[in-house]
Formats: structure tokens, sequence, C-alpha cells
């Protein structure tokens, strides 16, 4: 039987949602062991009290994508903006030692890549029936290698370092590539940030500004307070922080426990599970409640596994954090059966890109860049308003980092 995603486009879907989970409806009608659990604890019933109300996945983040259209630097192809190459993949990427590939530009990307690509060595080699491979025979065809003087065969290697990459991943691959530690993932994800932060994005072309974005490494943990005086946690993993608003979290995984071929784009994609959705839903909620005047109504998280990303907007409706607030069941499901009542968080998503193809990498950077210009314009609008970052108490979660 196929694996049924958590989907709720409006109030009406919620509300069978909530009939598949017992009637529960709101915060309060969680137990006791619920309402403490942190973040990574989360199950279905918390998508269903906490109001999640998914979009479809698009092919880029709709809060971006007007942006991206208009001045991605990427795709219009400004190289004075941009320096990555992300076209190619280093030939032989998975049996390349670690040193070599460690030599070639952005050398560091490519062999923590290598690293959550390439199967694990086993004390015994996989043996696989072989079959013998004839050449088809069809009249009137000439090999273009024998007809074309001086041409070689499509399959010999060439001089050059890179190659046009291959999406390898299948069944068997997968099921390989699960034995691997989250940490692994971590690891690429993080590389990848600084590829794109680093050698792709030029931060001081004007020369007058030392501030830097970078991915942080330190685990931060939230405490917060929601419906109750008992505490719910979220132990950030890894992800970015600012002087003041966050731009990002990052939750990263091994891989999944399940993949799908997708026939729309002809590969093998992540199948992310209710349970791993229910945790990003806790991370976005818990550091919005923690830092909501800092963050407005958005979230963004980037959620990884092995090699594949995904790029995820929580919006927070106006009257969300009332309905976080409210001490009283009955009021809270008065509340939330209020159709003047905005109490819902909002999903948009992209689909997952796997960062061992060239298209993969190259719409995570455009989203990475214009997850950047969209901070900007934040702040922009932020000064105008008169926002003060230090008005705000102290604050720590999955963040993007920014120093002087």
């Amino acid at each position: 039987m196929e694996y049924k995603v958590y989907s709720a486009q409006g109030p009406e879907d919620l509300r069978t949602r909530s009939k598949e989970h017992g009637d529960i409806q709101v915060v309060l009608q969680l137990d006791k062991r619920e309402l403490i659990s942190s973040a990574s604890k989360w199950t279905p019933r918390h998508l269903v009290t906490y109001r999640l109300l998914t979009r479809p996945e698009a092919a880029f983040l709709p809060t971006f994508e007007t942006n991206h259209n208009e001045q991605c630097p990427v795709c219009k192809n400004e190289h004075s903006l941009q320096e990555l190459d992300h076209t190619k993949t280093p030939r032989d990427l998975c049996t390349k030692t670690e040193g070599e590939l460690m030599r070639l530009p952005g050398g560091f990307f490519w062999a923590a890549l290598a690293r959550a690509a390439r199967p694990e060595l086993a004390d015994q080699a996989k043996v696989y029936p072989q079959r013998e491979r004839k050449q088809v025979q069809r009249e009137g065809y000439i090999d273009s290698a024998s007809a074309i003087p001086g041409s070689s065969s499509p399959i010999q290697h060439s001089s050059s370092e890179f190659e046009a990459d291959m999406d390898d991943l299948d069944e068997d691959v997968h099921e390989e590539r699960r034995s691997k530690p989250e940490e692994v993932t971590v690891h690429l994800v993080t590389s990848f940030l600084q590829y794109a932060l680093s050698l792709c994005l030029l931060q001081h072309t004007t020369g007058m500004s030392r501030t830097e974005v970078r991915p942080r490494v330190e685990r931060k943990r939230t405490t917060v307070y929601v419906s109750t005086n008992v505490p719910g946690f979220a132990q950030a993993e890894f992800g970015w922080k600012m002087d003041h608003p966050y731009l990002a979290l990052l939750e990263a995984k091994r891989a999944f426990k399940y993949i799908h071929f997708e026939e729309r784009i002809g590969s093998y994609i992540p199948s992310v599970s209710n349970e791993h959705l229910a945790q990003y839903l806790g991370e976005a909620v818990i550091t919005w409640k923690g830092n909501q005047e800092r963050l407005g109504n958005d979230v963004f998280l980037i959620a990884a596994t092995n090699t594949f990303v995904r790029f995820i907007h929580f919006a927070f409706g106006r009257d969300y954090m009332e309905y976080l607030d409210t001490m009283d069941e009955k009021t809270q499901i008065d509340l939330a059966n209020n159709d003047d009542k905005d109490a819902f968080v909002y999903m948009h998503s992209t689909g997952w890109f796997n960062l061992q193809t060239q298209e993969g990498r190259r719409i995570a950077l455009c989203h990475i860049l214009a997850l950047l210009r969209w901070h900007d314009a934040e702040d922009i609008r932020r000064q105008t308003v008169g926002y003060e970052p230090g008005d705000d108490s102290d604050y720590g979660d999955d963040s993007m980092d920014i120093g002087e």
C-alpha cells in the first residue's frame, strides 16, 4: 500500500485529518508527553493540532520566484556576481581519492559529495549475474566513430577533470547509502553552503562592508512555552543566524527509508515521512515562537537527506500567536473554529534537488542567493518602519551566522 503523506490544503481538509487522529483539533488536546516533546519527537498529531496547511510543491519557492526571474545572477549569466562553475562534476567522483578531489577547485565540497554518494566498502563485494552485451546491428547504420575521420569513441575519457554528471541513484544504491550516518549529510550541506557563500557569492564587491554570511555549525537550543507553562524544545542541529533576523534553519538527516520514482523528472527522489514533516514544523514553530518580533511571519528551512536538499517556507497567520498563547482548551477550539481568525501555518515547498547533478546544484544555488536578497529587502523594510535589531532579548537556534 502506498504511503499517505500528510496533506491539508484548507480548513475542511484539516478537519478531515483531525477525524483521522481521533478528532483531536487543538494543541491543548495533546497529552502532557506530546506537549513537552522536542521537535524531533513531533508526530502527525502535531501537524493537525499546530494547524499546518500545505501547498503543492513548486519548481521554485513561490516567495522567491518573481525576484529570481528578475535578478538571479546565475540564470542571467552575470559572472561578475558569481564564480561557481556548477555545470560540471569531477570525472569518476566516487572512485577518486579524497586527496585527488581536494586538489580540485572547490575540492572540499567535491570530497564531501563523494563521501555522501559513494557506497560503503564491504568485506565482500556483491556479485550480480552478468549477461553478454552485443551491439545491435541495424540496416544502414554506420557507427559515428568510424564515419567521422579522427573521431573518438564517446565512452573514452577526455583529458578534462570534469564531465557532465550522471544521476545514478536507484533502490539498490539508496539502500547502501542508508548506512551512512546523519553527520555525512550535515557535512555535505554545510560544505555546499560554504561553497556557494564563499566561492560563488562575492560578498564584498564594494570593498566597504566586512559583514559576512556564513553557515554556523555550533549546536544551540531554544525553549519556549506553548499554550501552557510546560516547555517545548528545539535543539538546533545546524543552521544560520544573523545579528537580528534568522535567514534559514537547516534540518539534515541520513538517507530516508524510502525513495520513489518521479516520472515527471525521470529519476528517484526521497519520500519524506509525516514524522520528518512534523519535525520540520516543530523546528519552525518553536524558533518563530521565541523570535517572532525578529522573524515577522516567515521562517525558511533547508531540508536535507543524503545528497538531496529542498527549500521550505513556513508562513504564520496573523492570529497564530494568539492561538498558541491561549491557555484554555475551549477558548482555543473556539478560536480555531472562528472563520474570521487566521490561525494556520502555511507551508510552501520545492521538490528535492540532487546536489550530485548540475541542475540540482544550480537550482539550490539560485535559492540560496534568492534567500539572501529576500532578507536584504526585509532589512530595508524594517529600517523604514523604525525596527531596531537590538530591541529584542537574546535568541538562539538554527540560523545563518553573520559576523563583523
